[in-house]
Formats: C-alpha cells, sequence, structure tokens
C-alpha cells in the first residue's frame, strides 16, 4: 500500500488509466499492441511506489517519473479516441489545464465543436497539443514548488546549526558573552541563559507564524510547503531575537533589559519579528501555489 500522499494520488490515477485501457481493449477497433505497449508503460511507474531515501525525497526524482509516464500515456490514448470520445473529454482536459496556462492561450482555447469532429485528425493533435502543453506547464511548477521547499528547509537546517554552535560556544567560552545577563541572573551560566533566549524567540515565531501557519492550504501537493514555512520560522525567530537583544544591550534600541523576565520577553518580541525576515518565503509559495489553490 502507498505511504504517502503523492504515491496515493498515483496510485488512484494508475487504477483509473488501466480501466480506461481495458475500455479501449474490448472495441473493435481496438489496436491491442498499442494498448498492451501503454500498460506496460503504466506498470513502470508501480516501482517508484515504495520507500525513498532521504536524496531521492529532495530530488524528487521517483514523484517525476510517475507522473511524466502518466502524463505520457494519458497523451497516448488521444489516438485510441474516437472524436465523440475526445469531445466529451475536452471540457476536463480544459478545466485541469486552466489551472496551470493563462486564459487566452491558444491550445486553451482553439476549439470549435463542429469543425473538430469532421476533421478527426486535426482535432487529435490539437487535444494532444493541449495535453502536452498542460503536462509541461504542470511539471514545471512541481519542479518549482520542489526547488521553493528544498531551499526552505536548506536555511531552516542552517539556522538551527547556527544556533546549536552558538549555544556550544557559549558553552566553551567564557570569556566572552554574547548577551549580557541581567542584575537577577548574575549567577546564571551564559549558555543557559543563550539558551532560554532561543527558547523564548522559538516561542515568539510560533505565536505570531500561528494564523498563517493555520490557514496555508498546500493545494494537495506532495511537499508540505505550509509546513516547511512554519519550520523556517521557527528556526529563524531564535536567530531573530539573539540579534535584536544584541542590539538592545549594545545601547542602539532604545530599551533596557533590567531582569530575566524583561530579556525573555524582549527575545518573544523578536522572535515574533521573523514575519519580516520570512515574507519573502511567504509571498514566493502564495504566489506558486495560487494556481492550485484557488477555489
Amino acid at each position: 500500500m502507498p505511504t504517502a500522499v503523492w504515491q496515493v494520488r498515483v496510485r488512484t490515477k494508475l487504477d483509473d488509466l488501466y480501466q480506461q485501457l481495458s475500455d479501449l481493449e474490448t472495441r473493435a477497433a481496438a489496436n491491442p499492441a498499442r494498448v498492451a505497449a501503454l500498460r506496460a508503460q503504466l506498470s513502470g511507474v508501480e516501482s517508484v511506489l515504495g520507500r525513498s531515501g532521504i536524496v531521492e525525497w529532495l530530488r524528487g526524482g521517483k514523484l517525476e517519473y510517475a507522473w511524466q509516464s502518466i502524463h505520457s500515456v494519458e497523451r497516448a490514448m488521444v489516438e485510441l479516441r474516437t472524436p465523440e470520445e475526445l469531445l466529451g473529454l475536452l471540457p476536463a482536459y480544459q478545466g485541469a489545464a486552466a489551472q496551470f496556462l493563462k486564459a487566452d492561450e491558444k491550445v486553451l482555447t482553439d476549439f470549435d465543436a463542429t469543425a473538430d469532429v469532421a476533421e478527426p485528425v486535426r482535432f487529435q493533435a490539437k487535444v494532444r497539443a493541449l495535453l502536452l502543453r498542460y503536462h509541461s506547464a504542470s511539471d514545471e511548477f512541481h519542479e518549482s514548488v520542489r526547488r521553493l521547499r528544498n531551499r526552505m528547509l536548506g536555511l531552516s537546517v542552517f539556522a538551527l546549526v547556527a544556533e546549536a554552535l552558538m549555544v556550544l560556544v557559549q558553552w566553551r567560552s567564557r570569556d566572552v558573552q554574547l548577551l549580557k545577563p541581567p542584575t537577577d541572573a548574575g549567577g546564571v551560566p551564559p549558555w543557559r541563559l543563550l539558551f532560554f533566549v532561543l527558547i523564548a524567540g522559538a516561542l515568539g515565531a510560533f505565536i505570531s507564524a500561528l494564523p498563517s501557519m493555520i490557514t496555508s492550504r498546500s493545494g494537495g501537493l506532495p511537499y508540505k510547503l505550509p509546513f516547511q514555512q512554519g519550520l523556517l520560522k521557527l528556526a529563524i525567530g531564535p536567530l531573530v531575537a539573539v540579534v535584536g537583544i544584541m542590539l538592545v544591550i549594545g545601547g542602539l534600541v532604545e530599551t533596557t533589559v533590567n531582569s530575566t523576565a524583561a530579556l525573555l520577553g524582549v527575545a518573544i518580541v523578536f522572535g515574533a519579528g521573523q514575519q519580516a525576515v520570512t515574507a519573502f518565503a511567504d509571498r514566493r509559495a502564495s504566489e506558486l501555489l495560487a494556481p492550485v489553490t484557488k477555489s
């Protein structure tokens, strides 16, 4: 059984195409050899529905192979259908393509029912052109989403590693203190104070990101962009909090921190300010997801 959402979608699509091929095979004018070749092409997708390693998860090779194979079979099936069938399926093709193509693209609008049915070969070519353009745009879209997912994941990992190194360096170094302890925390080890500031920054980031994380939609994509956006915010928030408190301690911000509670409160505020830093990722994700999340 498939274990990931994208695998379930692929499995469902495969079952649907197998059923369509079986229906095409029962016709008097069917081409058994062509149907068998398309069925064999689909069977190659079965092998990618197993577990994937982290490298494959990042590259998305199996996912791309699965959908590009399915798209190829869909286009090839056009030549096995009658003009009347294509005319009935055309609204579904156009509706799916409209998610990724501009409304005025010629391949989307260049159809006339009466003229097309009268010229079957030309009609098939126009439908294949529509599917080819739609499939190409869909593949490009998914590749862009995967690249954004990987970039956000890379930034998140980098931020988390940087925070861990900060705590480690502060723990090992007794001469340099990144954060000046308040008067009521004079006996607290610097690394422990830094750790709590990072936690407070993450809390502020979580609070500020919660509304967008709840309302965001992934459009059924396998890349879980809303989750990656939330992870990026939680990873960046602590860094923003530390930098902000450094500015406060350095006198570049007109406020004072006289207690541990005030220090952590300022850290929460600065952690919430990660929205200004991660807004670029939110905008890019919204732009990319607009076609598949529109009502």
